[in-house]
C-alpha cells in the first residue's frame, strides 16, 4: 500500500496541489463575472521551487484538470479568453517544469562538488581521534565555513615521539585547491619530520622548505609547532599564529604568548628563521588549546567577535573531546543569529597533561642547522631563501 501511495505523491507536489485547491476555492467563492483560470498557475509554480520536473508536470495536470471540471461545473461556455487561460495554465507549466529540471541539475553538480571538496578537506585534515599518547589526552574539532564546497587552508595533527607528542596547527593564505595544497604539503613534512627531528626549530625549518619548495606559489602559512614531555615541559614555536591557551586546573588562563614574535611560515627568512618561542611547565590536570583565527574570527549578527577570552569555562567541563563539544555548541550558539554564518573553517585541538609536574627548565633557543644538515646541498630549489640564512658548515651565512 505504501509503494503505491508513494509513486502517486512523487508524480505530485502537496504543496503546489494545495495552492491549486486554494484558488479553486476562491473560483467557487467569487461572484460569477470573475474567472481565475490563469491564477491556477500558481500550482506548478510552487512545485517547481520545491520538486522535481515530473512532480511540476504533474501538478500542472492538476491545474488543468480542476479549472476545467470547475468551468464544465458553472456551465462557462468555451471562449477565446477562457481557452487562453488554460494555455497559459499550461505554458506556466512547460517553464516551470524546465526550471526545476535546471534547478535539479545544479543542485546534483553543487552535491558532487561539496563531496569532492569535502573528500579533499578530509584527506588534507583528517580527524584527530580522542586518545591518550602517554600522560596526555587528546581531542581536536572542526568547524567548516558556510561555504560547503570551499576548501580551506587549516591543518592540525599531532605525533607521538619517546617523550611527549608535537603538536601543529596552522592556517594557510586563502583558500581553494592551492591554500589546500600547500596545507598537504605542510603536513606531509611535519609527520615525516617530527618523527625523528632532534629538536623542535628543525621541524619548523623543514616546514619552511616545504614551501619553498612549491614552484610558484608564494603563499605564507601561519603556524604554531608545541612539544609536550612526559614531565610536563611544553615548548611552543610561534610563526604569525594566534598563541594557544593555557587553563591551568587550579584556575587561571594565560596565553602562551612568545617574548617577540615570529614570522609566518615562508616570510621567516625577513627574520632569521627565528619564530616565536614560549616555554613552560603543565601541572596534571592543566589543559592546552591550539585554535586557528575561526574561532576568535567567529561573529554574531552585530558584527561582535566571539569572546573566547570570556568563554573559557567551557573548556574545563568533562573529558576534552566534551569540552570541545561543549565549546562548540556556545560557537554555533553566537553565530547562529548571522545570515552567513561562520566566515572561516576553525580547527580545534585540545590536550590535557595528566602526568606529574615537572621540574621547570631554563629556556634554550638551539643553533640553526647548517645547509649539509638541512639537506640545501641536494635540494633542488635555487636561490632558496631559506638555504641563505643558515650557515655554511663553517658557520657562516653566505
Amino acid at each position: 500500500m505504501n509503494a503505491p501511495r508513494r509513486q502517486v505523491l512523487g508524480l505530485v507536489d502537496g504543496y503546489g496541489v494545495g495552492a491549486v485547491m486554494a484558488v479553486a476555492l476562491l473560483d467557487v467563492t467569487a461572484m460569477d463575472e470573475i474567472r481565475l483560470p490563469p491564477a491556477y498557475a500558481i500550482g506548478p509554480a510552487v512545485a517547481a521551487v520545491r520538486n522535481r520536473a515530473a512532480a511540476v508536470l504533474g501538478t500542472g495536470a492538476v491545474a488543468l484538470l480542476v479549472a476545467l471540471l470547475l468551468a464544465h461545473h458553472d456551465g462557462v461556455p468555451p471562449t477565446s479568453r477562457g481557452v487562453m487561460g488554460l494555455v497559459t495554465i499550461a505554458l506556466v507549466t512547460l517553464f516551470c517544469a524546465l526550471a526545476a529540471r535546471v534547478k535539479q541539475r545544479h543542485t546534483r553538480r553543487l552535491a558532487v562538488v561539496a563531496e569532492v571538496a569535502h573528500v579533499a578537506q578530509e584527506a588534507i585534515l583528517p580527524t584527530v581521534p580522542a586518545s591518550r599518547e602517554g600522560a596526555v589526552r587528546i581531542a581536536s574539532s572542526y568547524r567548516s565555513a558556510a561555504d560547503a564546497a570551499s576548501i580551506g587552508g587549516d591543518f592540525h595533527d599531532v605525533v607521538p615521539v619517546r617523550d611527549g607528542v608535537r603538536v601543529l596547527m596552522g592556517d594557510v593564505q586563502g583558500k581553494g585547491l592551492e591554500a589546500a595544497g600547500a596545507a598537504a604539503s605542510l603536513l606531509a613534512a611535519f609527520r615525516e619530520s617530527a618523527a625523528f627531528s632532534q629538536d623542535l626549530d628543525e621541524v619548523g625549518l623543514r616546514l619552511s622548505c616545504a614551501l619553498a619548495r612549491r614552484a610558484g606559489d608564494d603563499r605564507f602559512a601561519t603556524a604554531v609547532l608545541a612539544q609536550v614531555t612526559g614531565d610536563g615541559r611544553i615548548i611552543t614555536l610561534n610563526y604569525g599564529h594566534p598563541a594557544p591557551l593555557l587553563l591551568r586546573a587550579a584556575g587561571g588562563v594565560q596565553r602562551a604568548e612568545p617574548r617577540e614574535p615570529g614570522l609566518p611560515l615562508g616570510l621567516g627568512h625577513l627574520d632569521g628563521l627565528r619564530p616565536g618561542r614560549h616555554e613552560d611547565t603543565l601541572g596534571p590536570g592543566d589543559r592546552i588549546l591550539f585554535h586557528t583565527d575561526g574561532l576568535t574570527e567567529a561573529r554574531d549578527v552585530s558584527g561582535t567577535f566571539y569572546p573566547l577570552d570570556e568563554r573559557t569555562d567551557r573548556l574545563r567541563h568533562g573529558t576534552p573531546a566534551q569540552a570541545l563539544s561543549l565549546l562548540g555548541e556556545d560557537v554555533h550558539a553566537h553565530t547562529s543569529s548571522a545570515r552567513a554564518g561562520a566566515d572561516d573553517d576553525s580547527a580545534l585541538l585540545l590536550l590535557q597533561y595528566d602526568g606529574s609536574r615537572g621540574v621547570p627548565v631554563p629556556p634554550r633557543a638551539p643553533d640553526l642547522l647548517t645547509r649539509s644538515e638541512l639537506g640545501c646541498d641536494v635540494c633542488a630549489v635555487k636561490s632558496c631563501p631559506v638555504a641563505a640564512e643558515l650557515p655554511s658548515d663553517s658557520g657562516v651565512r653566505e
